[in-house]
């Protein structure tokens, strides 16, 4: 067990290199704190990624994002609701809601032209799966017709719940891709 006694703000960023000795070997790798102002202390993170220290935080946000498209193919996408114990099946229907959650990233390909890139930084992937769920007859309806009719049916409804695929919030805290963003920047 890792106890660093800290009893008041000594920097933004904290950084102790840590090993562990254990019977397959020595495990080394880095803890980093970052101090949060609103709670009085540091959130610890532990990790063997070998880039600056205040590049973490911002980098286990975005990786919280995969997790965000996870929890949309299980929630909108039906992927939680496997019926087979057959692991190719069980596969096959994963890969089918990845695919589907990655189609509706056509929503994006309509919306973002139109929006200021501070908005377009507040995109919510959950959002966007839950308009592609609510759209997805209009999808196969133009994917099996081709036609142009429903294309504009298709793309007036995607124009229709655009606001809806962005967080709400983004005007009062920043978000992981803005944040990214804004890091990046910083170093350009």
């Amino acid at each position: 067990m890792l106890s660093v006694p800290i009893k008041r703000k000594r920097a933004d960023i904290l950084e102790v290199q840590v090993e562990k000795v254990c019977d397959k070997g020595t495990l080394s790798c880095r803890a980093i704190g970052f101090w949060n102002p609103l709670d009085k202390c540091y959130h610890w993170y532990i990790t063997n990624l070998v880039i600056a220290a205040h590049l973490i935080y911002p980098l286990y946000r975005l990786r919280w994002q995969i997790e965000l498209i996870f929890k949309a193919c299980k929630q909108s996408l039906n992927a939680n609701r496997l019926t087979s114990n057959n692991s190719n099946i069980i596969e096959n229907i994963l890969l089918a809601s990845i695919a589907a959650h990655l189609a509706s990233h056509t929503i994006l390909d309509v919306v973002i032209p139109h929006t200021r890139q501070m908005k377009q930084l507040a995109i919510s992937i959950q959002r966007t799966a839950k308009i592609a769920v609510l759209l997805a007859s209009d999808f196969i309806n133009f994917l099996v017709t081709g036609s142009k009719e429903h294309a504009n049916i298709l793309l007036n409804k995607i124009l229709l719940f655009a606001d809806e695929i962005f967080d709400p919030n983004f005007r009062h805290r920043e978000t992981s891709l803005a944040r990214v963003n804004r890091l990046l920047m910083e170093i350009l």
